[in-house]
């Protein structure tokens, strides 16, 4: 049965959810139009489209340098350590003989054919065991060129004297009368090393130095996005408050739905911004693999990604809060970049602790900085791609507490947007600030 008692609440109620759908559909309103303002900006589009640029050139310049006259990456010039030919005239007593296995790359020529063959430029050096050798342990090696050798010429010229090395040690090994499977080991004393713990178990594989780049990198790309989009964030505020629009906007729009929508929309052009980042990297790294050596082979599981992106969009709503109340507090612009600077240093702080990151993942400081909310998402990026295995325990407290802080940060600022934004040229006291804070409402 219904009664008049009952009618008002259901009146009520169907207000509260027409109110809740109004509020959301003026939020989506306000993100959509802050993002397309955003995305459209000369300098947003400049920004995203830098790394793309970037790599873009560096390829270009990469492959000229290594199709061009110059020689690079071709087998008779100065390419990489692997692809070279090695030139040797023997004019000493030993009988020198190239064994495929260990020296591969050898070619033994007269001092006559050697040189005729730099002439021609069909190779860069010829080794010279002069007739003294081995009372003189002094070879002599021709350069084709006179100038200076560039990077990949010193990384040839290593290959060649290791291998040079090795051609000689098996040739005196071999007139000493060792035999041949002696000199093997000799010269090759092992080909790999099994790593055990005291319990036989096998001990988990020495970071490469990609391992050491990936966080630096994923902190760093976290870093940037949250100063380049909360930078558009404190910049529309502040805009916004000195130009007086917000004075017409507030009066069709509250001031929650207004805040959020401002931080939804530019966390979905700082999203945007990252992503095109990563689709990128992620499409040169095959590319540039010679360029890049084991940074190409670098694999991120889509756990690591998902949570990766989870705490990138926590961190930028709870630092998008911050600086709105920034914007909104400060007199003019200079002074919200200057107070914004503050906070934004606390997404810096883990890569101060970065050593203590390599040497102990699973430091008790190493968790307080991936539980306070404001250093979280940086840290928690560190973990991520440091950690052996996901530290779930970790993963759920710090998602829990930077969730928490990112509720209780945007209600807050946006009530102190509320209570000061129409504040010109004043700075409001701490005791106003705190009382808009804890206001009802």
């Amino acid at each position: 049965m219904t009664g008049p008692s009952t009618e008002p609440e259901e009146r009520r109620a169907r207000r509260g959810r027409a109110g809740l759908r109004g509020s959301i559909g003026l939020l989506g309103i306000v993100a959509k139009r802050d993002y397309l303002r955003t995305v459209r900006r000369r300098g947003f589009v400049f920004g995203t489209l830098l790394l793309p640029l970037g790599i873009g050139f560096f390829m270009t310049l990469s492959g000229f340098v290594s199709g061009g006259g110059l020689g690079i990456g071709s087998p008779d010039g100065p390419g990489g350590p692997e692809d070279f030919v090695l030139l040797v005239a023997n004019e000493s007593p030993l009988d020198l003989q190239p064994a495929a296995p260990l020296t591969p790359h050898v070619q033994l020529v007269s001092r006559e054919e050697g040189l005729r063959r730099l002439g021609a430029g069909s190779a860069e050096e010829l080794y010279v065991l002069p007739s003294t050798y081995p009372d003189d342990p002094t070879l002599l090696r021709i350069d084709a060129r006179a100038a200076a050798q560039p990077l990949g010429g010193l990384q040839r010229q290593g290959a060649q004297q290791h291998e040079l090395a090795l051609l000689i040690q098996t040739t005196l090994l071999r007139d000493a009368a060792v035999a041949p499977d002696v000199v093997q080991r000799v010269v090759a004393p092992f080909t790999a090393i099994d790593a055990q713990t005291l319990s036989g178990a096998p001990v988990a594989a020495d970071p490469s130095i990609a391992s050491f780049l990936l966080p630096f990198a994923f902190t760093m790309l976290f870093v940037l996005s949250i100063f380049i989009t909360t930078g558009y964030l404190l910049q529309s505020v502040t805009e916004e408050k000195e130009n007086r629009v917000v004075e017409i906007v507030l009066s069709s729009v509250p001031a929650l739905p207004l805040m959020g929508g401002k931080i939804l929309g530019l966390g979905a052009a700082g999203l945007t911004q990252v992503v095109v980042w990563v689709l990128t990297a992620a499409i040169a790294a095959p590319l540039l693999g010679d360029q890049l050596g084991e940074l190409s082979s670098i694999s991120i599981s889509p756990v690591t990604l998902i949570l990766a992106v989870a705490y990138f969009a926590l961190g930028y709503l709870a630092y998008g809060a911050m600086f709105s109340a920034v914007g909104a507090l400060a007199p003019g612009s200079r002074e919200a970049q200057q107070y914004a600077g503050i906070f934004g240093f606390a997404a810096v702080v883990p890569l101060i602790f970065s050593g203590l990151f390599l040497a102990d993942i699973e430091s008790p400081i190493v968790t307080v900085l991936a539980l306070i909310p404001l250093t979280t998402p940086a840290t928690m990026l560190m973990v991520l791609t440091l950690a052996p295995e996901p530290p779930w325990l970790l993963i759920v407290a710090s998602l829990t507490s930077l969730a928490l802080f990112t509720i209780v940060a945007t209600v807050a600022s946006a009530r102190v947007f509320r209570a000061t934004l129409l504040l010109y040229g004043v700075r409001p006291s701490i005791g106003r600030i705190v009382g808009a804070i804890f206001a009802r409402g």
